[in-house]
């Protein structure tokens, strides 16, 4: 007679589930829309409020895009954030005073009318020259038809700067059909 065992069933069970997952699968079908943006962190900033960078008049280039592709808007069901990350434009950022981090998108017209499109809460220690950021679900397809929109990146620190850096947003939207 055979004995079950528990524990063996369960290891089994998960390593057959791994092997049938394929990384690929979570990426919407469609295309990717990048955007690069510079601001500086000034020296001197402390921990005891939250800080607010705020780039205005960013180019959409919604329509090249859609052209690009051959879609129109009505094609496009979603667009969710791919990838996110905040790095030292020159190699040189510590960005380990960084204790959260929050990417919003907005339009000019309302700014308090946003959508959260990338977070790091809390950053790590050691985040070293480079940042990279959790892509939110939220989609932002309604602020993307507009020609332009504007990013504000909200920082909390853990310890007051010591040095101006220097650094670029780099961000990923994926323009689902």
């Amino acid at each position: 007679m055979k004995k079950f065992i528990p524990g063996l069933s369960l290891i089994l069970m998960l390593a057959l589930s791994g092997l049938s997952c394929q990384k690929d699968n979570a990426l919407a079908p469609g295309y990717d829309m990048v955007f690069q943006r510079e601001f500086s962190i000034p020296a001197g900033i402390g921990v005891f409020d939250v800080h607010h960078f705020q780039l205005k008049n960013i180019p959409s280039n919604w329509d090249q895009y859609l052209d690009q592709h051959g879609k129109t808007a009505a094609d496009i069901s979603a667009v969710i954030t791919s990838q996110v990350s905040v790095g030292g434009k020159f190699g040189d950022a510590d960005l380990g005073s960084i204790q959260q981090i929050s990417v919003r998108i907005f339009n000019d017209s309302d700014p308090t009318d946003f959508v959260e499109i990338a977070y790091r809460d809390p950053a790590p220690f050691d985040s070293g020259n480079v940042l990279q950021l959790i892509p939110s679900l939220a989609d932002s397809k309604r602020f993307f038809t507009a020609p332009r929109f504007s990013i504000d990146v909200v920082i909390w620190l853990r310890q007051t700067t010591l040095d101006q850096s220097d650094v670029r947003l780099d961000f990923t939207m994926r323009a689902a059909y």
